[in-house]
């Protein structure tokens, strides 16, 4: 798989993103809280989100992705790449790139991500 171009000028993606329509929870690390975010594009190592809580780059976080193809919730460590203002008043869009993941979490990531539909 080709390297995808990412947001910021000059960064390639190593694994493309695809169009989704998720709702995930997101679980700042070191402060503990959460906030409800959406998920706009997903790949193999990170996703694409809006949410209205205050993150910033290099920020740790948990994202608990609730989705059509997954019995239980799948549960991802990911670090804040960027994050910039968003054109919804009051959210912030952001990237974020997937931490280390064991088999059956990528296994589940694989599946979420070739799954036909998101909705």
């Amino acid at each position: 798989m080709r390297p995808t171009r990412s947001p910021r000028i000059g960064q390639f993606r190593v694994h493309a993103r695809r169009v989704v329509r998720l709702q995930a929870l997101v679980t700042h690390v070191d402060m503990g809280w959460q906030a409800r975010a959406r998920v706009v594009d997903l790949g193999l190592g990170g996703a694409g989100i809006t949410i209205e809580a205050g993150i910033k780059v290099g920020d740790l976080v948990t994202l608990s992705f609730t989705a059509p193809t997954l019995w239980d919730p799948l549960l991802i460590r990911a670090r804040v790449a960027w994050a910039r203002a968003s054109v919804e008043p009051g959210s912030m869009s952001a990237g974020v790139a997937f931490e280390q993941k064991g088999p059956t979490t990528a296994l589940a990531l694989f599946d979420l991500v070739g799954a036909s539909t998101f909705e």
